[in-house]
């Protein structure tokens, strides 16, 4: 009796991890598929700012921690200095002048989605492994910014314009 009610337990907790995974997935999927985690981030940051001056990516990698991590989950971070968010809400803070929004992104098989953290992203990365969900664990290419010496959010002058440029003729 107690080992059905453990395989039963077992397989319910399977079933929900799955309905969440996959409802999570989809519901990322519904905010744009993209090539790589740094190109959904400049495109949430093209959309998410007006007046952009200066935006580019400043740290992108997988993320290891524990069970959930690993190549088909990147967290990235962007500099961004602009005139404002959409919505008119002010840039930067009374100590600087710039934001750093930083997302998480998976790898599915379509491409890489934006995972907001209130979507449990390393738990739901953990279950894309077990349900081949995953997209291919190829390494994403990058410029890894911690090879240069300056701190992290730091104008370099002669960039105005989103770096690398998003194309929207498509």
């Amino acid at each position: 009796m107690a080992i059905c009610i453990g395989v039963a337990i077992g397989l319910g907790f399977t079933f929900w991890a799955w309905y969440l995974t996959t409802s999570r997935i989809a519901a990322a999927r519904s905010f744009g598929v993209y090539s790589s985690p740094s190109e959904g981030l400049l495109e949430r940051v093209d959309s998410g700012w007006v007046g952009i001056q200066e935006a580019r990516i400043v740290a992108a990698g997988p993320d290891t921690f524990g069970l959930g991590g690993g190549p088909h989950i990147w967290y990235v971070i962007a500099c961004v200095w602009a005139d404002s968010k959409t919505g008119g809400y002010p840039v930067g803070s009374p100590t600087h002048d710039f934001d750093a929004p930083g997302s998480y992104f998976v790898n599915t098989h379509e491409g890489w989605v934006l995972m907001p953290e209130t979507s449990s992203p390393l738990f739901v990365s953990f279950w894309m492994k077990v349900f081949d969900l995953a997209g291919s664990d190829r390494p994403q290419p990058f410029e890894d910014p911690s090879v240069h010496s300056q701190p992290m959010c730091v104008r370099q002058s002669g960039h105005l314009r989103i770096q690398p440029m998003i194309d929207r003729s498509n």
